[in-house]
Order: C-alpha cells, then sequence, then structure tokens
C-alpha cells in the first residue's frame, strides 16, 4: 500500500490519477447520499422514539395532575360542608356529633346513608340528625363505629312543622320526590308559597326551630278540613358528605 501511494503520486502517474478520480466520482457521490439518507433515516426514528416517550411522560404527569385536581376539589367540597355544619351546630344550641356519610342505602325509594360514627362515639338510634341547610332525618340502627340513617325520604317519616309567614301548623309526610304537607286551617290565614317549613316540636318527635325545607306549591280549599302543599326538602341525600347528629335529643 506504502509503494502504491508513492507510485500514484508521480508525475507520470496523473493521468491514471485524473482516470481512477473520474471513474469513482459517480460511486462515491451514490455512497455519500446513501450514508446521508441513512443518517437521516436512523436521525427521525430516534426523534420518534424520543418524541413517544415523551408523550407517555406527559401523559403519565396529566393522569398526576387530573387526580390531584379531583382530590383538591373533594376536599374543598368537604371542608366547606364541614365548616357549615359546624357553623349550624354553634348557632342551634343543641350538642351534636359531626359525621361523615360513609355510604348510601341499595334502596333509592327510602334513601338511608350511612355514617361513620356509633354508639362508641354517643350515637343512638331515635337521634336525629340535621345538615347546616336544616333536617335530615333520624338514626334508626347504630353499631360501635357506623349507624344507618333514615332520611325524610321515607315514607314512614311524618314531622311536625308550623309556616314561617303564615304561622299556620301541619304535617309532613315524607317521600322520594317533594314532600307532602297538611296544613291545618285556620280562619282567614292561607298559606303561601315560599314560606319556610320549619320544625314545630308538637308531638315531642324532633326539637324546635330546625329547617324542613320551603313551600312550592299550595292546594287549597275552603271546604276541606286540611290545606295541601309539596315542600321542596333542604337536604339532598345524594349529595350530603358531613351531618350532625343531636346527642342531646330522644323523641318522646
Amino acid at each position: 500500500m506504502l509503494v502504491l501511494a508513492m507510485l500514484t503520486q508521480q508525475s507520470w502517474a496523473a493521468d491514471a490519477r485524473g482516470a481512477a478520480k473520474s471513474v469513482m466520482a459517480p460511486l462515491e457521490a451514490g455512497m455519500m447520499l446513501v450514508a446521508g439518507t441513512f443518517d437521516h433515516a436512523t436521525s427521525v426514528l430516534g426523534d420518534i422514539s424520543t418524541l413517544r416517550t415523551e408523550n407517555q411522560r406527559l401523559q403519565a404527569q396529566n393522569a398526576v395532575l387530573q387526580r390531584q385536581v379531583a382530590e383538591l376539589s373533594a376536599a374543598g367540597l368537604d371542608n366547606t360542608a364541614l365548616r357549615q355544619a359546624l357553623g349550624f351546630e354553634r348557632s342551634f344550641g343543641h350538642p351534636m356529633v359531626a359525621a361523615q356519610v360513609v355510604g348510601r342505602g341499595p334502596d333509592g325509594f327510602s334513601q338511608t346513608i350511612e355514617i361513620d360514627r356509633g354508639t362508641g362515639d354517643g350515637v343512638r338510634p331515635g337521634m336525629i340528625v340535621a345538615s347546616a341547610a336544616g333536617l335530615v332525618g333520624r338514626v334508626s340502627e347504630a353499631g360501635p363505629h357506623a349507624a344507618i340513617i333514615q332520611t325524610l325520604a321515607d315514607p314512614q317519616s311524618r314531622v311536625s312543622v308550623f309556616l314561617s309567614k303564615s304561622g299556620l301548623f301541619g304535617t309532613i309526610t315524607g317521600g322520594p320526590a317533594a314532600l307532602q304537607l297538611q296544613i291545618e286551617h285556620s280562619l282567614g290565614v292561607v298559606p303561601s308559597t315560599g314560606e319556610w317549613a320549619i320544625t314545630s316540636g308538637v308531638g315531642g318527635g324532633y326539637p324546635r326551630g330546625l329547617v324542613v325545607g320551603e313551600v312550592a306549591r299550595v292546594i287549597h280549599d275552603d271546604s276541606a278540613t286540611f290545606d295541601s302543599a309539596q315542600v321542596a326538602w333542604v337536604n339532598d341525600p345524594t349529595r350530603l358528605t358531613f351531618v350532625l347528629v343531636v346527642t342531646d335529643f330522644l323523641p318522646a
């Protein structure tokens, strides 16, 4: 190879060198093109692999962020509900046990809920349950660390109430839809929509002063003994997260 290199550099070999370069030039150009194409293809494949890896990383990061946002939103709702419940406890003036709703009954007709407080926390069957908005129901069963609440959606529920403006008295019957209210007639006084139905304490079933709902529709008949009305319940059992168990009141 050394001898060949020396010989090809001699002046008398110039013509041969030129001819060889002319013959090799197209081949060299073709090989350079192939090498460039291969490098480009390799680079593109590397970029695709890098982009795929980055996309997977961003998807995983996005999923984590979405979960964190959902958790923070749920925590915010829970904190708001708890603050409202504790504020209601202070204003209502009865000792209460705050409880978190941990389950809902499979029976959509009665709409029972389960809470994470029981006899170990002073909760007993028959105790009244409320939220920051108003009356929820009463404790029907209680274990050491959990209890079942019979809400006003149960058709067997009965609540004695008075109306906030007219002062009329009546009885609310539970149900899965709007609560039904029978209002006692009083001479010259007619119930109206928009009045609040509030527990009266009559009969000893519930303490006085708990909001039950707002009168949404009234059916008045002068010839009847009672007026009928539909009451929009202030609570929605499917959305309750915290409730308060009134520990110093049991039905008479």
